[in-house]
């Protein structure tokens, strides 16, 4: 089973996508930097310079990592759509399938493959994102909670990845793409929508469409509650809902619900399997 790891680690390596992220992720990164050492050194000349520096730093730091992740989902969605029909229509899929291994393992195998490349990304990331920013504006962090926000930030991009696989043994490379950036797209809306309309009070329609859609595609409640863990885990978002507007955080995912994200990934992870190795190759 190491072998096909290993295999999917080089796999997804060769593919272009792969280099063009990479390019892509360096470019954006020196470009946000620069631009927010223009902005930093603009502030400094403003009245109210220290309360005004920290509500700033924190929406650097909220507008990077909501780019960060932008970037880790694409990356999951373009280089895991095809892993299974990708690999069926070109004939590949069939000879590694031929080897005396159980199809579950290989689905698993091809699923850890892929998490590694994609937590060592999202990690990259994060710490490039964080460190920029701290550095441009000395926004303070405690080390426990920058540890419990890298985790939730790496585990984002997992359970996008644990979808689009499952996605990819049902429908054609393009279709699951559709499928799952759209669904992507539309947990993403629900917790902008949801920033946005805090500042006018609860809308008991609009709770139960954000809890719905937080259920089918968990990943932006995973990003918000990352947020709130790395300011601190205090009741910020009251403070700056008016100043950050969508990207605040009105409501913070529970401890519960992080338990059904983890039985959510398992479940998907387990359908997976068992729809792969049920599947005509």
């Amino acid at each position: 089973m190491t072998m096909y790891i290993s295999a999917t680690l080089k796999e997804l390596t060769r593919k272009r996508v792969f280099m063009v992220t990479l390019i892509l992720t360096v470019l954006f990164l020196l470009l946000f930097g620069v631009g927010l050492h223009e902005l930093t050194g603009m502030t400094e000349q403003e009245p109210n310079h220290a309360a005004k520096k920290l509500m700033d730093s924190m929406l650097f730091m909220v507008l990077g990592l909501f780019f960060a992740q932008f970037l880790a989902s694409f990356f999951v969605l373009f280089s895991t759509m095809g892993t299974v029909t990708g690999e069926q229509e070109n004939g590949l899929l069939l000879a590694v399938a031929a080897r005396p291994l159980p199809r579950w393992k290989l689905y698993l195998a091809k699923w850890l493959g892929h998490a590694v490349w994609i937590a060592a990304y999202s990690a990259v990331l994060f710490v490039a994102m964080v460190w920029i920013v701290h550095g441009a504006t000395g926004f303070h962090l405690f080390a426990g909670d920058l540890l419990r926000s890298f985790v939730l930030f790496l585990w984002m991009p997992l359970l996008l990845l644990t979808l689009s696989m499952l996605g990819s043994v049902y429908l054609p490379m393009l279709g699951n793409g559709i499928c799952a950036a759209l669904l992507y797209g539309l947990a993403l809306f629900s917790g902008l929508i949801e920033g946005i309309s805090s500042e006018g009070g609860t809308h008991p329609g609009l709770e139960k469409f954000v809890l719905l859609t937080g259920l089918i595609l968990p990943t932006d409640s995973v990003y918000r509650r990352s947020l709130y863990e790395l300011m601190g885990g205090s009741d910020w978002a009251g403070l700056t809902g008016t100043y950050m507007g969508p990207f605040s955080v009105p409501s913070v995912p529970s401890n519960a619900f992080l338990l059904y994200t983890v039985v959510y990934a398992a479940l998907l992870l387990y359908l997976g399997c068992r729809a792969f190795d049920r599947k005509d190759l």
